[in-house]
C-alpha cells in the first residue's frame, strides 16, 4: 500500500516490481496484504507505519489509497492474487487499538517492544496492552462505536473503484480473500463475544461481496476449541494458521545446537497436523498464511547484529525446509 504510493518517502514501486518478480520466479502466487493503517490524534506515536490510510474515523489519505489501488493492479503481471486484511491487532500500522483511542480519547498503553525508528527499547506491560485493545471488540461501551468505524472503513474498502483497473475492490479477480484481522488475539473465557465480532464482521462483508473468501487472520495458536470458536461461521470459508515459535516461547535463537531448533519443529509439526485436522471437520481448507525464524543469533550475530543481512541463515533453513515437508505431508496450504 504505502510502497505503491505514486511519490513520497514511502514510495518504492521500482523494489514492488522486483520484489513480485522474485517470488513469481520461485513460483510464489498469493501475497498477503493490509489494506489498514490508522494514524493517532496525539501525532507521532512509536514504531507504526506512516503515512497511515486512515488519519481519522472516516478520513483517509487518498495519495495512500492510490497506493493500494496500484499494487493491486500490478499483481495480473506476475499472475498473482492477494489476500486482503482489513484490520490489524497490532501497533505497527496503528492497529484497532487506535480504534480504542479514538473512542476513549487515551493513549495506546504500548507494550515493551523494539522501536526501530528511535532505537531503544520502549513501552510498558504487555497484559495492558492486550487488556486495552481487546476492548475494540469486548467493550460493550465501545463495541457499536470501534464496529461502526471498522464497518464503514471495509465498505470503503470493498466497494472501492480501482483508478488503475476501473473494477471495483468487490469484482476484482487478483484478490483472492477478505481477512477479517491480521492475529486477533482471544477474550480470555468470553467464546460468544468472540463469535459475535466474527460473524457479525464476516456478514457484513459477504452482504458487499458474495464472490470472495473470506478467512479471520487467526494464529490458531489457543488449541481446537478456540479455532472452532473462530471459523465456525457460516461466512468464513477459509481458515487462517500462523506459527512463530520464537514468539511463542518454543525457539531460543541464542542456542548455536539443533536442540532448540528442533524442538521448534516437532512443535511446528504438531501444530500442522493439528490445525489439518480442526478445519477437515468443519469441512473447509486451511492456509498457514504466516511463519517464520530470525537469523541465527549467537557468535558475531548476537543481539541485534541477527538483524544484519550478513547473520547466517543456519537454523532458519532447517526451520523452513521442515516446514514445507510438513505441510506436504499433511496436503495444507500456505
Amino acid at each position: 500500500m504505502n510502497l505503491g504510493m505514486a511519490s513520497g518517502p514511502s514510495s518504492a514501486r521500482a523494489r514492488v516490481h522486483d520484489d513480485l518478480s522474485h517470488l513469481s520466479s520461485l513460483g510464489v502466487n498469493m501475497v498477503r496484504i493490509l489494506a489498514a493503517s490508522e494514524g493517532s490524534q496525539y501525532g507521532w506515536q512509536p514504531d507504526r507505519m506512516y503515512p497511515a490510510l486512515m488519519t481519522a474515523p472516516g478520513t483517509y489519505d487518498m495519495d495512500v489509497f492510490d497506493g493500494l489501488d496500484w499494487f493491486l493492479a500490478q499483481l495480473p503481471r506476475y499472475n498473482m492474487t492477494a489476500v486482503v486484511s482489513l484490520s490489524n491487532y497490532w501497533t505497527w500500522s496503528g492497529g484497532v487499538a487506535q480504534y480504542v483511542s479514538w473512542a476513549t480519547d487515551t493513549k495506546i498503553p504500548y507494550p515493551v517492544q523494539w522501536d526501530h525508528l528511535r532505537q531503544v527499547f520502549a513501552g510498558g506491560e504487555y497484559q495492558a496492552y492486550l487488556d486495552y485493545t481487546n476492548r475494540f471488540y469486548a467493550d460493550p461501551q465501545l463495541y457499536n462505536t470501534t464496529q461502526m468505524w471498522l464497518r464503514d472503513h471495509i465498505h470503503r474498502v470493498v466497494t472501492r473503484t480501482n483508478a488503475y483497473t476501473g473494477l471495483e475492490y468487490r469484482d476484482d479477480p487478483s484478490i483472492l480473500a477478505w481477512e477479517l484481522m491480521n492475529e486477533p488475539q482471544i477474550i480470555l473465557g468470553d467464546y460468544d463475544a468472540m463469535f459475535r465480532w466474527i460473524d457479525e464482521t464476516a456478514s457484513f462483508i459477504r452482504a458487499l461481496d458474495a464472490r470472495h473468501l473470506v478467512t479471520t487472520g487467526a494464529e490458531s495458536k489457543n488449541g481446537q476449541q478456540w479455532f472452532s470458536v473462530m471459523h465456525r461461521s457460516e461466512y468464513i470459508s477459509l481458515a487462517s494458521a500462523h506459527f512463530w515459535p520464537l514468539n511463542w516461547g518454543l525457539y531460543n535463537s541464542t542456542d548455536s545446537t539443533l536442540g532448540s531448533v528442533d524442538f521448534a519443529i516437532q512443535e511446528m509439526q504438531k501444530f500442522v497436523e493439528g490445525v489439518s485436522q480442526w478445519s477437515q471437520e468443519l469441512d473447509m481448507p486451511c492456509v498457514l498464511f504466516e511463519y517464520g525464524m530470525m537469523r541465527d543469533q549467537w557468535g558475531s550475530s548476537a543481539g541485534l547484529g541477527a538483524y544484519a543481512p550478513s547473520a547466517p541463515v543456519t537454523h532458519r533453513n532447517r526451520f523452513y525446509a521442515a516446514v514445507a515437508d510438513a505441510r506436504q505431508a499433511t496436503g495444507a496450504a500456505d
